[in-house]
């Protein structure tokens, strides 16, 4: 258990899962510093601006008490195709940096990792311990992460923790599928194109569940492990778009498959979330209040269609 002083740094503290576990964490009493490259909107929350993929950027701010949650990362797939090098330096090479602070005060680090780096060919549901083969560069990028900081616990006795984030949603993201099938029906209340055949499958979970399974994998996990983070529910695109619909006032709306999607999209996966089960961990906002609550954080009046083409 942490004693009440703990400190906490955030990077990617200015992103959707940063901001939330921010939030999350002062409101249980932890001394937290939000660390990102991009500007903060709220100017008057512990903040600093750095990109940790620079060496010495965390140096002056994590001593033996912290905890660092690596959240700084490119997360889009489709432009790590288009520029593996760009997501190079901005997953990779930040894990390394990252690791290297943590080393020099010995402090724990948690590092969100997550389910692309999956073959994706394997026998559902993932457990921890399905075979890794990583589908794009960010996923790689992910998975060599993974791999240092193995290495860093293994070599040097260091404290990670692997906490590997399948599909996170709620009110404050800005993009992934959630997000644009919302924006899509606002558009277009008639109907919505959907990428693929739209019987890809994904494992939601809620973003309140997902910053208290952070902090309780911070807590209460054991040193060197690796959790999957999720709802371990699987959901068809095609059903999520429908339900979307449905609580947006549209239930007739027309769902038209494209059959195209992108390179390095994984057609399915879903959690065995068994392990972090063991910790007491349990989702507790249900899927389709979840997505109630997203629609009305991004919809002016909640439950009503704006067209806006």
């Amino acid at each position: 258990m942490r004693d009440k002083n703990q400190k906490a740094v955030v990077t990617g503290g200015s992103g959707f899962i940063g901001q939330a576990l921010v939030a999350h964490l002062r409101l249980g009493g932890w001394q937290v510093l939000a660390v990102d490259r991009q500007p903060f909107p709220d100017a008057a929350q512990p903040a600093m601006a750095a990109d940790v993929a620079q060496p010495g950027a965390l140096a002056r701010v994590v001593d033996e008490r912290t905890t660092i949650f690596h959240l700084a990362a490119s997360a889009d797939v489709a432009a790590s195709v288009a520029s593996p090098r760009r997501d190079f330096d901005n997953t990779f090479r930040g894990v390394f940096e990252v690791l290297e602070a943590a080393r020099d005060v010995n402090c724990k680090v948690i590092f969100p990792s997550t389910a692309s780096i999956f073959d994706a060919s394997h026998q559902l549901p993932l457990p921890e311990r399905a075979f890794p083969r990583p589908s794009s560069p960010y996923a790689a990028g992910k998975l060599g992460g993974e791999a240092y900081c193995h290495a860093y616990h293994r070599s040097y006795g260091l404290d990670v923790r692997i906490a590997r984030l399948f599909s996170v949603y709620g009110p404050g993201m800005y993009r992934f599928a959630i997000h644009d099938l919302i924006r899509k029906i606002q558009a277009n209340p008639e109907e919505i194109e959907l990428l693929g055949d739209g019987t890809q499958v994904r494992d939601y979970l809620y973003i309140d569940d997902a910053v208290r399974g952070l902090e309780m994998i911070a807590t209460q996990a054991d040193p060197g492990e690796d959790y999957n983070l999720a709802s371990g529910v699987p959901v068809r695109l095609c059903d999520l778009a429908r339900t979307i619909a449905e609580l947006m006032g549209r239930p007739n709306i027309r769902i038209v498959p494209t059959g195209r999607s992108f390179p390095g999209d994984t057609p399915r996966w879903f959690a065995d979330i068994s392990k972090i089960r063991r910790l007491g961990f349990e989702p507790r906002v249900d899927f389709r209040a979840g997505l109630q609550r997203t629609i009305a954080a991004l919809v002016p009046t909640s439950g009503e269609v704006v067209a806006t083409r």
